[in-house]
């Protein structure tokens, strides 16, 4: 059987002069191969290619990164909002609805949760602490691969079936969250404040957006590779169908 496509989101550096550089974690792309799929790394670019390369991924992982401007959420800027770059919030929700309409497998993580959401008509938390002065430290200062909270799991939903338990400690490095989910989104995790961890689609569809870095716990903790087996699982039987 042939090895899906995965695209994977990336970003450019700014701040990288005199260009700046198409980046992306590392991470990413080797959870991707451990998962038994091929990494391709989406540069950011405009709505007519987001239509174009979505026909050719298996699947489609969105990765981390900054913020994403509150007018695309109908919000208008708060107080602790961070940088955003609206090249990318708008290339990612192009890809976002074209892989939707496409039906193709897909995986979000941290700010891909919230790009997910937001593409598909949800809104967001612009800063967790001051919305929720009383919320769980969602952004300490350790490193990648170090658990921070428990997550509450509910029961029966994908998420529990990856992971086998109800109960799940996980890394965490955000500020905002997902305030209102997309129609098209079950929330199917969260922390004992209230904080949206994991949303999946209604549908059955292979869609899941994580708030949590499973990508940076799976070297450490293998059991954090699921939802990437999941995504290329997803992406393998796709492509298996077409071929059929």
């Amino acid at each position: 059987m042939a090895q899906p496509l995965i695209g994977i989101t990336s970003f450019a550096d700014r701040a990288r002069q005199p260009a700046p550089y198409i980046s992306l974690k590392e991470s990413y792309v080797r959870a991707i191969e451990a998962a038994g799929g091929v990494p391709v790394i989406l540069p950011v670019a405009d709505a007519v290619q987001a239509c174009a390369i979505i026909p050719r991924l298996d699947g489609i992982l969105f990765s981390g990164g900054g913020d994403i401007a509150p007018w695309y959420f109908g919000q208008e800027p708060l107080p602790g909002l961070g940088s955003y770059d609206t090249h990318r919030d708008e290339w990612e929700i192009e890809l976002c609805n074209a892989a939707w309409d496409a039906k193709l497998p897909m995986l979000g993580i941290c700010r891909g949760c919230q790009l997910m959401n937001v593409a598909r008509g949800g809104t967001l938390i612009q800063d967790i602490e001051r919305t929720k002065p009383d919320a769980l430290q969602h952004n300490p200062a350790v490193p990648h691969d170090e658990l921070c909270h428990d997550i509450a799991i509910e029961k029966e939903s994908a998420l529990a079936k990856l992971f086998g338990t109800g109960r799940l400690r996980v890394n965490s490095f955000h500020h905002q969250a997902v305030e209102r989910a997309a129609c098209d989104f079950a929330v199917t995790a969260r922390s004992s404040d209230g904080i949206v961890e994991a949303m999946e689609a209604k549908d059955g569809r292979f869609a899941l957006a994580l708030q949590f870095h499973p990508e940076g716990l799976f070297m450490r903790y293998p059991d954090f590779l699921a939802p990437f087996e999941a995504l290329t699982r997803a992406a393998a039987a796709r492509l298996s169908s077409l071929r059929s």
